[in-house]
């Protein structure tokens, strides 16, 4: 008989240990509540058990649910198996060891399940600990014959009044359960409280944290019978009036005398807190079917900007992966990496939807979770493919954002003129004559397929929507071709194309004042943000100033105060963040014109070329911010330029 692999007794902690800590904050609650939600329940509750509460003001935090229940050799295999546990195993199913790595790490002392089916309607109820030696065992008891007399040790016993642990295990069963599992933690001492959750300040779990993070990481709670599981969370309240909610809340006395509100909080998941005014829409974004389903919340509504409670989760962007939200963010770095501006951020959903990789499907293309199920990777254990999904929404961008976008900053034009481009492509080309952007245009002969971006070669364009049966135009008389467009790669778009190297517009400048999160830095670049500039044409992105930097307001009350006190301040300081302004959109074009730039060659004769990869690292607001850092340059160039505005300097009158 073959020796088949498997794990040691005593190694099996150490596995669970470092499932564990690749896990996120909540990721008991996620694997308990799916646990329940596959054993069909209706009802699924995070409630706290009243019995010791009452009795010692221990505040234990269950988990019940109105499923199927578990027989007592399922309920053995649960538990003490790693990996496995009576449900299948696979890649796009279950890894067999969530909810036991995700919570016994925290519950040491253990955690009591116990579970009702219509075979054992009187319960089966088994205790899991970790013993001396480290590792996961289950409690036993001593059971005895009809005489009284001792026969063995049991590790599953019908559920028996506890007064060590002040409580009746089988009283906690409610009304609304004829079969089902109850899950209690018991944290890491018979007196522990654990109604808040895990316990590690590194997670700084609360109840009010596990309502967010139920009602985000759920995109929609499914329905049984035609009506949503109903997933609640008991929270819990001193009493401070006599008559609030009393008829709602139920109250529970501690034994110091605290006269206890138990208020339960509904999870309804993420779609539900999109208000019913969205407007909406999806965008492919791959060519493996990757959809990008969008949300915007129109005015005269208010932007979404969530709360401290678990009303109106802030809008996001997230992964669904079998109806579970994961990498939701709301940064404003994830939403920018879409071509969704500031604007228009608070008001904006976008959920993608990737294909799941399957067993059943190994050589396609899916997106599959890791082991500890807190993150999502693709195919071949690579990231997710953030900015080819962002570029391609980019290409894309629905119309109605558009215009919302467009809209919401007419009044906030770029700054930048044809003087400033002509010099600056002066400059630049006298300098990096063969610094040229790499840019896919449309070409009848072209070998690489991309979808139009709206914009044209040699003139700067704006994004638009383009219909995908769009194509390049076809050559003229004489051979050549007609008016090519800039293309964004992409397998499956409509047009061909070719790498060509050309010239391509100039980014924009804005001074505005810089949200806290941003603050320290003193500029920052956005691709996917073209504005009007004062010339009327657009802009290929924009370069946004920190107006409220220290080394800007420094610079400007120098200039103001030191050199031309005579002078209008506000034609002074206008000066002076035209010229920084513009130095910020030379570094932007310089570092992008370095893109495919062969540098030298490795020691195998393998040539390093600058790729796009290291471009966006010198466009990094740090870059950014070093780089406009101890401009000599700068100085001189205000000096100048200012002579001629307002005279000379003050201490040489």
């Amino acid at each position: 008989m073959p020796r088949y692999v498997h794990v040691p007794t005593e190694a099996t902690h150490q596995l669970i240990r470092q499932a564990y800590e690749a896990g996120g904050p909540y990721q008991w609650a996620r694997e308990a509540w799916r646990n329940s939600e596959e054993s069909n329940a209706s009802i699924i509750q995070f409630g706290i058990e009243e019995q010791a509460a009452e009795s010692q003001g221990v505040l234990r935090r269950t988990i019940m649910d109105n499923g199927e229940g578990m027989a007592p050799e399922d309920l053995k295999i649960f538990l003490t198996t790693f990996g496995g546990g009576g449900k299948p195993i696979g890649m796009d199913a279950n890894f067999g060891q969530g909810f036991k790595s995700a919570v016994l790490p925290w519950n040491p002392y253990g955690v009591v399940v116990i579970s009702y089916t219509r075979d054992h309607p009187q319960g089966a109820m088994l205790w899991i600990h970790r013993d001396k030696d480290g590792n996961y065992a289950l409690q036993e008891w001593r059971a005895h014959d009809d005489d009284g007399e001792f026969v063995s040790h049991v590790p599953v016993v019908e559920p028996f009044d506890d007064a060590e642990h002040g409580c009746d295990w089988g009283a906690i069963k409610p009304a609304w359960m004829e079969t089902g599992t109850i899950m209690v933690l018991l944290g890491n001492s018979a007196t522990c409280d654990t109604w808040q959750g895990d316990p590690e300040p590194a997670r700084s779990e609360s109840v009010d944290g596990l309502i967010r993070y139920l009602n985000g990481r759920l995109l929609d709670v499914p329905r049984r019978g035609g009506e949503p599981i109903e997933t609640t969370v008991l929270d819990l309240y001193e009493r401070k009036s006599a008559d609030r909610r009393g008829s709602k809340d139920k109250t529970v006395m501690l034994p110091l005398g605290q006269d206890m509100v138990w208020r339960p909080r509904r999870i309804y998941g993420l779609r539900h807190f999109i208000p019913d005014s969205a407007i909406s829409g999806s965008v492919v974004v791959d060519d493996h079917g990757t959809t990008a389903e969008w949300f915007y919340v129109p005015e005269p509504d208010a932007p979404v900007k969530g709360g401290k409670d678990y009303i109106n989760p802030q809008p996001v962007v997230a992964v669904d992966y079998q109806s579970e939200l994961y990498h939701a963010e709301s940064t404003k770095s994830r939403y920018r990496q879409f071509g969704i501006t500031d604007e228009i951020r608070g008001r904006t959903w976008l959920i993608l939807h990737p294909p799941v990789y399957s067993d059943t499907r190994p050589t396609e293309w899916g997106v599959l979770t890791q082991a500890s199920r807190n993150m999502l990777m693709s195919k071949g254990g690579v990231d997710l493919p953030w900015e080819r999904w962002g570029d391609s929404f980019f290409a894309m961008f629905p119309e109605e954002l558009a215009r919302v976008r467009d809209e919401a900053r007419s009044e906030s034009k770029g700054h930048g003129d044809k003087d400033m481009a002509k010099n600056l492509s002066r400059i630049l080309d006298r300098l990096n004559p063969r610094f040229k952007a790499s840019r896919l245009l449309s070409s009848a002969a072209g070998l690489v397929m991309g979808f139009p971006s709206g914009g044209t070669a040699g003139a700067p364009g704006r994004r638009v929507v383009a219909p995908r049966s769009a194509r390049g135009a076809g050559g003229g008389t004489g051979g050549t071709e007609g008016v090519r467009q800039i293309l964004a790669p992409a397998v499956g778009g409509p047009v061909s194309g070719s790498a060509t190297r050309l010239r391509g517009g100039f980014p924009a400048y804005k001074w505005k004042k810089f949200e806290p999160d941003e603050a320290k830095f003193l500029a920052r670049y956005d691709e996917k943000d073209g504005r009007q500039m004062e010339d009327g044409s657009p802009s290929r992105g924009l370069v946004f100033m920190n107006q409220l930097h220290p080394v800007f307001v420094q610079e400007i009350n120098y200039w103001t105060e030191s050199v031309w006190p005579k002078a209008d301040p506000s034609k002074v300081a206008e000066l002076i963040q035209k010229v920084y302004g513009e130095e910020a959109v030379a570094h932007v074009v310089h570092a992008q014109r370095l893109n495919g730039t062969l540098v030298a060659k490795g020691a195998d004769g393998e040539p390093l070329v600058i790729g796009e990869e290291d471009v966006q690292e010198l466009l990094t607001p740090q870059a950014l911010s070093a780089a406009l850092l101890g401009l000599v340059n700068v100085e001189q160039r205000i000096l100048t330029q200012g002579g001629g505005q307002f005279g000379s300097r003050a201490n040489n009158q």
